[in-house]
């Protein structure tokens, strides 16, 4: 820039000289004669050389596109009107050295000369470090920086923009903007110029967008862009600094990922705490898994529980199952089909479309695929979950470790649950035969009284006392007096209904509720069934055991409007049978003990 404003004052020296010979015809002609026309033209175009090469020097400088079509001239008239104002000035010291006197003069006009390249080359150098400097901070930079004309093709592209999206420089200066962008993209925002759509001109100077990219590879990726314009030679240019977001977009939506995950997780932690059933729980369960919004699986799924009795998942929960689906994964055994395998394998079974694995098929069966998780409580299988996934839907670590995570946590559910369910057990259970105990007794009583109060119903009450019990248990051992109250339990189960009640109070005691029934006549038939079962001998350990039992009975409401009055009148009642003889039943408050058989 300083060897143009200097070359610029001596261009102006030039032509005022040459105003002011004009009218000095005389100075005119001494001039002309001694060639100092010659030498002051001359000079003139050596200095407008100068300056075309000024303009060479800023076109190839990272803002070069200020004016491509004077880069251009310049390029071209620089050794032109070097070339001639040498020449120029070579004629004009031929014609004016014969006129020189004096050395001093040559020294005088050799030292002008020598003092005026060197300012100029200096101006120069200074001119091209300055463009070096400038063209050092694009390049340098990490995003991209690029330029683009009015027509939406891009004049500048450093090497942020190589690294971002793929192309060398050759590849893209010149070519639509477009290149870069997603086909699907909207444009509409865009400028139209022979053609040419230019998506982000609608963002202001200074502001930033958000858009879609495209690499060289064809991969989209998220990018946010800044976009500034200026006016050069009437023209329109745009130049735009992109950054790949990519790594914030990736973080952003991990964020709401591990957000919506504790959320379920959360959710199924407190379905735990709530009083409901474990069948209630475990459908909250596949609810909650089903709702996950990140996971890509369908809203169709199972949840089997591990039944170790009978060695098979049963179906616990579905969500999508047709009818035959229900009927046929009811019941599954260990290593049938996806679901089984998992619980026999002990590992996660995943199927991106249906192959040999899957047992259960059916016509029409649609394509899919399965994440099959088994419920593992300390290497102890429970259960499986079984989600299903589109066709072709690839195995997803992410995914696989959060529904590992979920089925750890409903194991947590479930055997916390089952925990409780072996308490309350206990609780109201005999240890021994596994009946209700006392307690438990009471309160279905209770219930029961209540029903066929509100429903005008009659409900009898049994009281039992095995006889000769003592004497087995005392002869041959509490081992084998343990197997005779366990014998004896199934035996009367075997004589009732299943909406009937037995329970063992404690001892060789037991109870037996019949609900529903017409009257006495009822009550006496079940009677006579259960001594006649207990009678038979027993065989315990290779000892053959007889006893015999003795019942008493209440009916409501005939001989008591409440569970203590029931209770006090059956309790007596046996006592009766027992003193009358045994192996019999007697109603309380009849005259005659009614025995069946002997023992």
């Amino acid at each position: 820039m300083i060897g143009a404003l200097l070359g610029s004052l001596e261009v102006m020296t030039v032509v005022v000289l040459w105003l002011f010979l004009r009218r000095e015809g005389r100075r005119r002609r001494v001039l002309h004669q001694h060639g100092w026309y010659q030498i002051l033209a001359g000079f003139g175009l050596l200095t407008l050389a100068f300056l075309l090469r000024g303009v060479g020097c800023v076109g190839r400088s990272p803002w070069g596109w200020l004016g491509v079509e004077l880069v251009e001239v310049a390029g071209f008239l620089e050794p032109v009107v070097l070339l001639g104002g040498t020449l120029l000035l070579a004629y004009g010291l031929v014609r004016w050295l014969p006129t020189i006197t004096s050395l001093e003069d040559v020294e005088s006009f050799a030292e002008v000369l020598v003092a005026s390249y060197a300012r100029l080359a200096s101006s120069n150098l200074k001119l091209q470090e300055e463009s070096d400097r400038v063209r050092a901070v694009p390049e340098s930079a990490n995003d991209a920086i690029l330029a683009l004309d009015g027509r939406g093709q891009i004049t500048y592209w450093n090497r942020g923009a190589w690294r971002t999206f793929g192309f060398e420089e050759g590849e893209v200066i010149g070519q639509p903007v477009t290149k870069l962008i997603p086909d699907r993209v909207e444009r509409s925002t865009g400028e139209e110029t022979d053609g040419t759509l230019i998506p982000f001109v609608g963002c202001s100077d200074g502001a930033t967008m958000e858009m879609a990219g495209r690499r060289k590879n064809g991969e989209e990726f998220p990018l946010e862009i800044s976009v500034g314009s200026w006016t050069a030679f009437g023209d329109r240019h745009y130049a735009a600094v992109i950054r790949d977001i990519s790594a914030r977009k990736g973080g952003e939506k991990q964020s709401v990922r591990i957000q919506q995950s504790r959320v379920a997780i959360s959710t199924l932690l407190q379905v735990a705490l709530e009083p409901i059933s474990l069948e209630d729980q475990v459908r909250r369960a596949l609810e909650v898994i089903l709702s996950v919004p990140w996971l890509r699986i369908l809203s169709k799924g199972s949840i089997f529980l591990y039944d170790s009795e009978e060695k098979l998942l049963l179906l616990a929960a579905q969500r999508g199952f047709p009818d035959h689906l229900l009927k046929t994964c009811a019941r599954l055994p260990l290593g049938h089909c996806l679901c089984g395998r998992a619980a026999l394998e002990r590992e996660v079974v995943f199927a991106s479309h249906l192959d040999h694995r899957h047992d259960v098929t059916f016509p029409g069966i649609s394509a899919h695929g399965h994440y099959c998780i088994p419920i593992l409580f300390q290497g102890n299988v429970l259960g499986v979950i079984n989600t299903y996934v589109v066709d072709g839907h690839q195995r997803n670590e992410e995914e696989e470790a959060f529904l590992v995570s979920m089925a750890n946590t409903l194991a947590g559910l479930i055997e916390r649950k089952r925990g409780e369910e072996r308490l309350r057990h206990l609780a109201h259970h005999d240890v021994l035969t596994g009946l209700p105990n006392r307690q438990l007794f009471r309160e279905i009583l209770v219930k029961h009284i209540a029903r066929s109060r509100r429903d005008r119903g009659c409900l009898a009450l049994l009281f039992l006392d095995l006889d000769r019990f003592k004497g087995i248990n005392d002869s041959l051992g509490h081992e084998v007096g343990d197997l005779l109250l366990q014998e004896v339990s199934q035996r009367i189960k075997s004589c009732l209904r299943e909406s009937d009640l037995v329970a063992r109070l404690g001892g060789d005691e037991f109870t037996v509720v019949l609900p529903d029934i017409s009257g006495q006549g009822d009550a006496a038939l079940v009677c006579r069934k259960i001594i006649e079962k207990v009678q038979l001998p027993f065989q315990l350990r290779g000892n053959q055991c007889n006893i015999g039992v003795s019942i008493g009975v209440a009916l409501f409401p005939d001989h008591g409007p409440d569970s203590e009055a029931l209770l006090k009148g059956a309790d007596e009642a046996m006592y009766r049978v027992k003193r009358g003889g045994r192996n019999g039943y007697h109603f309380a408050g009849g005259e005659a003990v009614v025995s069946v058989g002997g023992a």
